[in-house]
């Protein structure tokens, strides 16, 4: 009876629901962390710019480990390396939720940022390895739809929490899904080990040189927006940059199985997926910081009314990227890829004249379409990566995902933050109202938006005429 029990729970689309833990856990944490800055500023009494650190510190562990995270994947057990991260998320979620100061928060959410790494490099690895054909498409799709509620309900928890509890809520009211997450991952994934690999050992000067390229490129896009460019704190990372960037690329040549296979970039469907995918989250920075400020400065929304358009732009994706995932069987990945930058590029350019002086009903149908776009866009841009490399390199391909994304994230919010900052100071120097600066920065940024978006539908063109002449030549 347990045996039978044991094996039904093994099965495939078992997996699928534990592997869609993973994005919920984590993309939950992405949408609910925001809307509890104000109060955590009060809180611990200090600024909204040490209070981003909460956020700034998770995001650097994270991507700075996600590549060596991927490698171990690749190397070594993904289950366990799956489980632990769902345990150390838990744990740290327990150590947020008792902090008694700013910086023990801070230091739980580095801790948190392990177990990120951990589910993130092991999430779509899990996908393909188990999912073939048509249904790595529909799994795949399933999986974006998952970070669609994740994202999306990610605003209305943490609101509900922080109106009917406290902020401590925020982290201690996750804990069980986290628990259940190990609990599944235990009970459904299978040991998968190689012995061949067991053999390779970790690089250290490599692992530390990638993570001070990865950590330093975070906080020098995401600080510099803040505090500014010439601040300490850039020219500090772009100096780490600097140094640790060499020895990086040195360790790479030398390398038996590098963490940062440089050679994967020359596949179609890795380097330019990987490029698309920038492209496409930079496109994102305006809506991700100025959309907020544009809504309940410039239009005069509540804060309920502004979250409930911006939540529109994730909603999207739960009705979406399924959908995309039946329909990948009739269209290209980079045909689709491109039908969904072109459908957010559009809409990114009608938006930003709508910013200027549009309806309330135009602006929600362009955030609409951003958000079908999107849906549109994702499920086959990472079945395009996740397919073209070989499956020993599907724990690197899942970790190259997650941070480019969250690179791109940081580079857009740049962006958007010094389009904003040249708006800021014309207002300041009392040559434009502060209406005129909020719809002109929003609407500027915008557009700076739309150009990223463009640039990966020509960049999906260029990928699949080249994956054409790859079939050409090969005869097949």
């Amino acid at each position: 009876m347990l045996s039978k029990f044991y094996s039904r729970m093994q099965s495939k689309w078992m997996i699928l629901i534990v592997a869609a833990m993973g994005n919920l856990v984590l993309t939950i944490d992405s949408g609910l962390m925001p809307v509890a800055y104000p109060e955590l500023a009060t809180v611990f009494n200090t600024d909204t710019s040490t209070i981003l650190w909460i956020s700034v510190a998770y995001w650097v562990t994270t991507v700075g480990l996600c590549m060596t995270i991927g490698w171990l994947v690749d190397v070594r057990d993904k289950k366990n390396i799956y489980i632990f991260g769902f345990i150390i998320f838990s744990l740290s979620l327990i150590l947020a939720s008792v902090a008694s100061s700013l910086w023990q928060l801070i230091l739980a959410r580095i801790f948190m940022g392990f177990g990120s790494a951990m589910v993130l490099a092991g999430v779509n690895a899990i996908i393909v390895d188990n999912f073939h054909g048509r249904e790595r498409a529909k799994a795949i799709g399933f999986a974006g739809a998952v970070v669609g509620i994740g994202l999306s309900g990610g605003p209305m928890l943490g609101g509900f929490l922080l109106d009917h509890l406290d902020w401590r809520s925020i982290f201690y009211c996750r804990i069980p899904i986290s628990v259940i997450g190990a609990f599944l991952s235990w009970m459904v994934l299978k040991k998968q080990s190689n012995l061949e690999h067991n053999k390779l050992k970790i690089e250290w000067i490599g692992v530390l040189s990638l993570f001070a390229c990865l950590a330093s490129l975070i906080l020098i896009f995401n600080r510099g927006s803040e505090v500014g460019w010439t601040s300490p704190v850039v020219f500090i990372m772009s100096i780490v940059l600097l140094i640790s960037l060499p020895i990086l690329f040195q360790y790479q040549r030398r390398s038996e199985r590098p963490i940062l296979d440089l050679p994967l970039f020359k596949i179609t469907g890795y380097g330019y997926g990987l490029t698309v995918l920038m492209c496409h989250y930079i496109s994102l920075g305006a809506i991700m910081l100025l959309a907020a400020f544009f809504f309940i400065d410039h239009l005069g929304f509540s804060a309920t009314k502004a979250g409930a358009f911006i939540m529109l732009y994730s909603l999207m994706r739960v009705f979406i990227a399924p959908f995309t995932g039946y329909i990948l069987r009739i269209i290209s990945p980079w045909h689709l890829s491109a039908i969904g930058l072109a459908l957010i590029c559009a809409s990114l350019v009608w938006f930003s004249f709508l910013s200027v002086s549009g309806s309330e009903t135009s602006i929600f149908i362009a955030l609409l379409l951003i958000g079908i776009g999107s849906g549109i866009y994702e499920p086959p841009n990472t079945l395009t990566i996740m397919s073209s490399v070989p499956p020993d390199r599907h724990g690197t391909a899942s970790a190259s995902i997650a941070s480019a994304r969250q690179l791109a994230f940081a580079l857009g919010v740049a962006m958007c933050g010094a389009i904003n900052a040249g708006r800021e100071n014309l207002y300041n120097a009392g040559e434009i109202t502060q209406s005129d600066y909020l719809s002109l920065s929003f609407s500027y940024a915008l557009i700076a938006c739309a150009i990223f978006a463009g640039i990966g539908l020509i960049l999906s063109f260029v990928a699949e005429s080249r994956d054409s002449r790859t079939v050409k030549k090969s005869g097949i």
